[in-house]
């Protein structure tokens, strides 16, 4: 470009002229150099960025709510405000199977009749679909319900002695005699034997009435040791009145306690066989009187007797105290520390002094 332009120039030239033709090839000169620099692609530092981690969504976990009856952890967010559930069940060898009682968070066996029992189930972590069979009330579930606070209280009824007493005591009473809404009779059962209940149902009637229960045992933290005086045992029977009635035997694969009653496994509806995580049998007495105040027998769950906790494949021989109805039950070892269970479902017994051998 530079030569065409000098061949097109004019040859004579003035000195101004020449000297004003060298600033302008000067220009040129540098406007030919720019344009090279551009033409090659310029030398570059690359400075490599790596691209960020790819992290997952940032999650929130909430801690896990402790359920009060079973000192289990999980995700009771949804029942754990809500009061508890006492439904008093048939363990006549016609009521058996029972519907919903391995979902209780803790069931008590109690004298009725000579050498024959009846339960209390509690739930309130859990809900199963149904739960029965359902029968009446004695004046023993009144003083067991009132451990509980005031929770939602379902049977068959009872007499009107016994009537008198629930309606004066503090629970939330939902109960087949009051109307009998969340209850049916099975098809293919014997009546009495027969009545069953929704528990969804009973807590929606109770609606906003009854209050949370408070823990009524302690709990081991995992990690945490046996409680003192803790030895081995492979299970206990039960006798109240007469010949053994229920057994539990250890079972190291489960880490539960096999329950058979009658000398059979005690299976639910779905064929599963009952199997607590602790035993805690209080031996206790039972006024037999004419029925005019108390039920007869009435189980006394107040004062204080003998104990035997069942936890772990371990038994520990302590007492339990309880002053009155309004207090709460402690179980004491011998050394008068507390008995602290493993976390799970718990099975309380109360047999009469004596009733108790360890297997």
């Amino acid at each position: 470009m530079l030569a065409r332009f000098l061949d097109t120039t004019p040859k004579r030239l003035t000195a101004a002229g020449i000297a004003a033709l060298a600033v302008v090839i000067g220009i040129v000169a540098a406007l030919l150099a720019s344009d090279g620099a551009d033409a090659t692609a310029p030398e570059t530092t690359t400075t490599t960025t790596e691209a960020p981690a790819t992290t997952e969504a940032p999650t929130t976990t909430l801690p896990q709510v402790v359920a009060p009856l079973t000192g289990l952890a999980g995700d009771y967010e949804a029942t754990i405000g809500r009061p508890a559930l006492f439904v008093k069940l048939d363990n006549h060898v016609q009521a058996r199977p029972h519907a919903g009682i391995n979902q209780a968070d803790i069931v008590f066996e109690e004298q009725v009749e000579g050498n024959i029992t009846r339960l209390a189930a509690v739930f309130h972590s859990r809900q199963p679909d149904a739960v029965g069979p359902v029968r009446s009330t004695r004046t023993t579930d009144i003083d067991l319900a009132a451990l509980f606070g005031s929770p939602v209280y379902a049977s068959s009824g009872g007499n009107s002695h016994v009537l008198g007493a629930l309606s004066r005591s503090s629970v939330v009473d939902v109960g087949h005699n009051r109307g009998g809404a969340g209850f049916w009779r099975e098809r293919g059962r014997p009546g009495p034997h027969d009545l069953f209940a929704r528990p969804a149902d009973l807590w929606s009637r109770a609606g906003d009435a009854g209050s949370v229960p408070a823990p009524i045992f302690t709990y081991r933290a995992e990690g945490d040791p046996l409680p003192t005086g803790a030895t081995p045992a492979g299970g206990v029977a039960l006798r109240f009145g007469g010949a053994e009635i229920s057994r539990f035997t250890w079972d190291a694969a489960s880490g539960s306690w096999h329950r058979s009653h009658n000398g059979a496994p005690h299976v639910d509806t779905d064929g599963v066989q009952v199997a607590p995580a602790n035993v805690v049998v209080l031996e206790i007495g039972y006024r037999f009187s004419s029925g005019a105040t108390e039920s007869s027998p009435h189980g006394v769950t107040t004062g204080e007797g003998r104990a035997l906790v069942l936890t772990a494949g371990h038994v520990v021989e302590g007492r339990w105290v309880r002053p009155g109805p309004g207090d709460p039950l402690q179980l004491l070892a011998a050394d008068g520390s507390p008995i602290a269970l493993t976390p799970g479902q718990t099975f309380v017994e109360l047999p009469p002094a004596g009733g108790a051998t360890i297997l």
